[in-house]
């Protein structure tokens, strides 16, 4: 038994193992490697992660030079100082007396995009701007209150000119600007009067649609709706007669073979002719009901027998005509009958048998006898 399990055991770890091709001399140094040792270091350390994402971005010092910001169609718009008052498109941002360039909105963006999801990127300009400094290889301050050179366009009647200004930096400045940026600090660029009143223009469109429809509801549930005097189906389509479907499956009773269906094919509604039947009287006692409980409609003021339905008056057509087709050939069966008779009162001609036409040819030629003796005397 146990040299059973013995050889159990290593049969098991020679179908387990990946015994190498070349004796493992592709592992030694130096040595080069073929496409089959690529392949076992690839199943060895797994499968490999396509499109790798961006490492995680390093913590802000939480100071911003900006106490509002606007971030609009590739631009930037800020405020220093202010909280408020107009917003200025920002040129470029970077320490006074420093090696580094400063930094203009594709150097923010450009930076900020090495780091952390891509679609965070504005986030990351406004609210981690020291972080976005790192990424982008430029220098900032070291502490709370320091200085920094910005610069910004400014513009006076149409003439805009770049104005450069020394601005601290500091922690009140980035509290204040975390409250508004995701709004644009009201800053007059991001403002769109002709958008916000097609906008103000759809509400109110909407707002009375919703009050018409929710008027007409409220009214309708109050007197009443009236009735169709024709079937319908649940989407409020009329029914119609059709050739008879053995397939197709009645929506009531759930029988198959049905002769009306939707006049709308989208409908896929069927009936059989019972459930048709008991719809339309339903839907004509409705319909003469209503007529009754309200004399000023235009339907009751015409009192026109016009209740039943398109089809019925069809079907009642067809029925006459089938009527008058059966009256006239019983008229014809009728006549040929007849005709016998009024040929015989045309030819005076009445019907003997066969004594009779025997008596009578005796009494001829007894007349004949007696003619010829007379003669003869």
């Amino acid at each position: 038994m146990a040299r059973f399990l013995a050889a159990v055991a290593l049969c098991a770890q020679i179908v387990t193992s990946q015994p190498s091709i070349d004796g493992g001399r592709g592992d030694l140094p130096g040595m080069k490697q073929d496409m089959f040792d690529m392949h076992k270091k690839q199943q060895k350390a797994g499968k490999m992660k396509l499109g790798k994402e961006p490492p995680p971005c390093p913590k802000s010092d939480k100071m911003s030079a900006f106490t509002s910001m606007a971030l609009l169609n590739g631009e930037i718009f800020v405020r220093l100082d202010a909280s408020d008052g107009p917003c200025h498109k920002l040129i470029s941002i970077g320490l006074n007396q420093s090696e580094s360039p400063p930094a203009n909105f594709s150097v923010l963006k450009n930076a900020s995009l090495t780091c952390g999801p891509v679609g965070e990127w504005k986030k990351r300009v406004a609210e981690e701007m020291s972080m976005v400094f790192f990424q982008g290889g430029l220098e900032w301050v070291k502490s709370e209150n320091e200085t920094i050179q910005v610069i910004t366009e400014q513009c006076v009647d149409e003439v805009c000119t770049n104005h450069t200004t020394i601005t601290q930096i500091n922690e009140a400045k980035y509290e204040e600007l975390l409250q508004c940026w995701s709004r644009s600090c009201d800053c007059e660029q991001a403002k769109n009067p002709k958008m916000k009143i097609i906008l103000f223009t759809i509400f109110a469109l909407a707002l009375g649609g919703l009050g018409f429809d929710s008027f007409k509801c409220a009214w309708a549930s109050l007197k009443g709706s009236k009735p169709s005097k024709h079937v319908l189906s649940k989407k409020e389509h009329r029914m119609v007669e059709v050739n008879f479907a053995y397939s197709h499956i009645c929506d009531i009773c759930r029988k198959t073979g049905t002769c009306y269906s939707s006049a709308v094919t989208s409908d896929n509604y069927d009936m059989c002719k019972l459930c048709y039947k008991a719809a339309k009287k339903k839907a004509r006692a409705a319909w003469k009901l209503w007529l009754e409980k309200h004399p000023e409609d235009e339907d009751a003021k015409k009192g026109a027998k016009k209740d039943d339905s398109d089809d019925d008056a069809k079907k009642e057509d067809s029925q006459s005509d089938a009527g008058d087709k059966k009256d006239a050939k019983k008229e014809s069966e009728a006549e040929s009958d007849d005709k016998p008779d009024t040929e015989a009162e045309k030819d005076d001609t009445p019907a003997t048998t066969g004594d009779e036409k025997a008596k009578s040819d005796d009494k001829s030629e007894e007349d004949d006898k007696d003619d010829k003796d007379v003669a003869s005397s």
